[in-house]
C-alpha cells in the first residue's frame, strides 16, 4: 500500500508530493510462471509473452466463434503447398506467429515452431512433435470456451488432480536418440535393436504399454528388456549410451549359441530376436484363446512383420499348377559377385585419356527380379500327381500378402561347401528410398494373366492350363489384421557390416521424424540421404507408406 507525504522544501518553492512504496510493493502483481509446456514455448514466453498470448487469445476466439460468424475458422479452409486454397473435413493448423494456415502437422517456417489447433485450440509444438500442455495458454483456452463446451473440454479441478497424479512430464530432448555402449562385440544385437527402436509399430505399441512388464512373470524376459529400453529413451532426457545389460542377459539364456561375446550375424540375431519377442507374448497357445500359430499370430510382431509368400510350381508336360502359401518374417535376397567394368577417364592436364577398372553395382530390384522369376526344377526334384511320374517343372515365388515392415537380407556372407570357406560379397547394392513391391506380388501376376489373349481366351491357351488348388485349403489363413492399401514403401533403417566376415563391426542408420542419424554404438550423429544411400547395406527395414491397423 502506498502512502503520500508532505515533504519539507524552501519558502519560495511549493510543496511536493512524494509517494513511499510499501515494502511489499516491490513483489509482482502476478505470480512468476514455473511450469511450461516445454523448453521452446518457455523460451517463446520468456522473449515475447504479450504478444505470444494475445495472439493465442485472438486464435481462440475465432475458433469459438459463432458457426456463421466471418471470424470462424472451423470451415477447415488451409493453403496448400500450391498456393490454392482448399476446403477440409479434419483438423487443420493455424500457426502462432503468422496467418498461416496448414492440413498437416509439418513446420512451415524453421522460425515458427507453433501451431493451434482448429477443433479445441490446442497448442502443437513442432520440435517436439507433440501437443503440448502450457498452464498460460491453457487458462486462456478454458477462460474462451463457453459454459457449454467447458463441461466437455475444460479440466475440472478432480480432473486436474487425477491427470497430475498418473501422468508424468516427457522431456523434449527425449526422442530415442541415444546409442547403445558395446558390451563385447553386440554391435549385432546393437543395430537390431535400434532399428526396432525406431520402427513406428513398435515404439507406438510399447510406448502405449503393450507389455506391461509389472504383470509378466517371465525370467529374463527380452520384451521387458525392450520395454525397459523404450521408457528410458523416451522417458528420459538423457544424451550418453544406454547399456542394454538385461536385454543381453535375456539372450543369452534364450538362444544359447548367443552366450558369450564372440560376433554373431545381425539377421540371424533378428530372427531369434522376433521369435522371442513372439514367445513373450504368448505363454500358452490358448491363453485367452489366442492363436500362437505364424499364420493366423495377432501378436505385435506377426502384425508388423508377418506376411505370406506364394510358391508355385507348373509341370511343363501337363501345364498343371500346384501353389502352397508359407509365412515369412523378411525376404533374403542373393545378390551377385562383383563384376568389373571398363571405362575411360580423361587426364585434366595432358587432355588424354586412361582406363580405368571398377566394380560394378547392382540394384535392388535386380535382386528382387531374380527373387521372384521362375526357375527350372528338374525330374529329379519334382514328380507331377496329374502325370503321376517325375517331370521337369517351373517353380515361382510371389508376395501374397505385405506386411506393414519389410525387412530385406542381402546375403553378402556367400560359403562354398568345396573350399570350405565362407567369404563376404562386397558387391555394391544401390536401394531407393522409397521401394514400390506391386510387381512381385499375386496381383501383378493375376494382372497380367487376365490380360485378353488373341485367340479371346482369357489367357489360357486353348484351355490347356488347369490350376490345382488343392493345397490352399490347408494353407488359408485368417483376414490380417492390417491392410496396406498401397505397396509402397519408405526406407526406415538399414544395417552397414563393415569389415571381412571374420573380423567386422555393425553401424545402423535409422530415421527419425525426417532427419537420418548413424548408429555406431554409443556415438550418435546426423547424416545426410547420400551418407545413407551410399552405405553397404546388409539389411534394409522398409515400412509400408500407408497402411490400417
Amino acid at each position: 500500500m502506498a502512502t503520500t507525504t508532505l515533504t519539507p522544501t524552501p519558502a519560495t518553492e511549493t510543496p511536493k508530493l512524494v509517494k513511499k512504496l510499501s515494502s511489499d510493493a516491490n513483489s509482482p502483481s502476478t505470480p512468476v510462471q514455473t511450469s511450461f509446456g516445454c523448453t521452446h514455448i518457455k523460451a517463446l514466453l520468456q522473449a515475447a509473452r504479450d504478444r505470444a498470448t494475445e495472439g493465442y487469445a485472438r486464435i481462440v476466439r475465432s475458433i469459438h466463434a459463432p458457426p456463421h460468424s466471418p471470424s470462424n475458422l472451423t470451415t477447415r479452409t488451409h493453403k496448400t503447398a500450391s498456393n490454392t486454397i482448399e476446403t477440409t473435413g479434419e483438423a487443420t493448423y493455424l500457426c502462432l506467429q503468422c496467418s498461416n494456415v496448414s492440413n498437416t502437422r509439418e513446420k512451415h517456417r524453421k522460425d515458427h515452431p507453433f501451431s493451434i489447433e482448429s477443433t479445441a485450440g490446442f497448442v502443437y509444438c513442432h520440435d517436439c512433435r507433440d501437443f503440448v500442455y502450457d498452464p498460460t495458454f491453457e487458462e486462456i483456452r478454458t477462460n474462451n470456451i463457453n459454459s457449454r463446451k467447458r463441461k466437455h473440454t475444460a479440466l475440472q479441478s478432480e480432473d486436474r488432480k487425477l491427470v497430475a497424479g498418473n501422468t508424468s512430464g516427457t522431456p523434449c530432448a527425449a526422442t530415442g536418440l541415444r546409442g547403445l555402449y558395446n558390451m563385447g562385440q553386440t554391435c549385432f544385437m546393437s543395430v537390431v535393436l535400434q532399428s526396432l527402436i525406431h520402427n513406428p509399430l513398435i515404439r507406438n505399441w510399447y510406448l502405449s504399454e503393450g507389455h506391461k512388464r509389472e504383470e509378466c512373470e517371465r525370467e529374463a524376459c527380452t520384451s521387458c528388456a525392450l520395454d525397459d529400453i523404450f521408457t528410458d529413451f523416451y522417458g528420459q532426457e538423457k544424451h550418453e549410451g544406454y547399456g542394454a545389460v538385461h536385454m543381453l542377459q535375456g539372450c543369452w539364456k534364450g538362444g544359447g549359441g548367443l552366450a558369450g561375446y564372440s560376433q554373431q550375424d545381425a539377421h540371424e540375431f533378428l530372427g531369434f530376436f522376433l521369435n522371442s519377442l513372439h514367445n513373450a507374448t504368448f505363454e500358452d497357445d490358448d491363453d485367452e484363446g489366442r492363436n500362437k500359430d505364424a499364420k493366423n499370430c495377432d501378436c505385435i510382431v506377426h502384425q508388423a512383420f508377418g506376411g505370406m509368400m506364394r510358391s508355385t510350381v507348373t509341370c511343363t508336360n501337363c501345364k498343371t499348377t500346384t501353389g502352397t502359401s508359407d509365412p515369412f518374417m523378411d525376404l533374403s535376397l542373393d545378390i551377385r559377385q562383383a563384376t568389373v567394368g571398363v571405362k575411360k577417364k580423361k587426364l585434366p592436364l595432358t587432355n588424354g585419356t586412361t582406363t580405368v577398372r571398377e566394380n560394378l553395382p547392382m540394384d535392388l530390384t535386380e535382386a528382387l527380379d531374380r527373387f521372384t522369376s521362375a526357375e527350372t526344377l528338374s525330374a529329379d526334384e519334382y514328380r507331377c500327381r496329374k502325370c503321376d511320374s517325375a517331370q521337369e517343372a517351373r517353380k515361382r515365388l510371389r508376395l501374397e500378402r505385405l506386411p506393414p515392415v519389410m525387412p530385406i537380407h542381402l546375403k553378402r556372407f556367400s560359403h562354398s561347401k568345396t573350399l570350405k570357406e565362407s567369404t563376404k560379397v562386397d558387391t555394391r547394392v544401390r536401394f531407393p528410398l522409397a521401394l514400390d513391391l506391386a510387381p512381385y506380388t499375386t496381383a501383378a501376376k493375376k494382372a497380367k494373366s487376365n490380360k485378353p489373349q488373341a485367340n479371346g481366351s482369357g489367357g489360357k491357351a486353348g484351355g490347356a492350363s488347369q490350376t490345382n488348388n488343392k493345397e490352399d485349403d490347408e494353407n488359408v489363413d485368417k483376414a490380417p489384421a492390417y491392410t496396406i492399401s498401397e505397396p509402397v514403401y519408405e526406407l526406415n533403417s538399414v544395417v552397414v557390416h563393415k569389415g571381412k566376415i571374420d573380423n567386422g563391426h555393425y553401424v545402423n542408420y535409422s530415421r527419425q521424424g525426417g532427419e537420418w542419424f548413424r548408429f555406431d554404438d554409443s556415438m550418435v550423429v546426423q547424416v545426410d540421404e547420400r551418407d545413407v544411400l551410399g552405405a553397404e547395406a546388409y539389411m534394409l527395414f522398409y515400412v509400408a507408406r500407408t497402411f490400417e491397423i
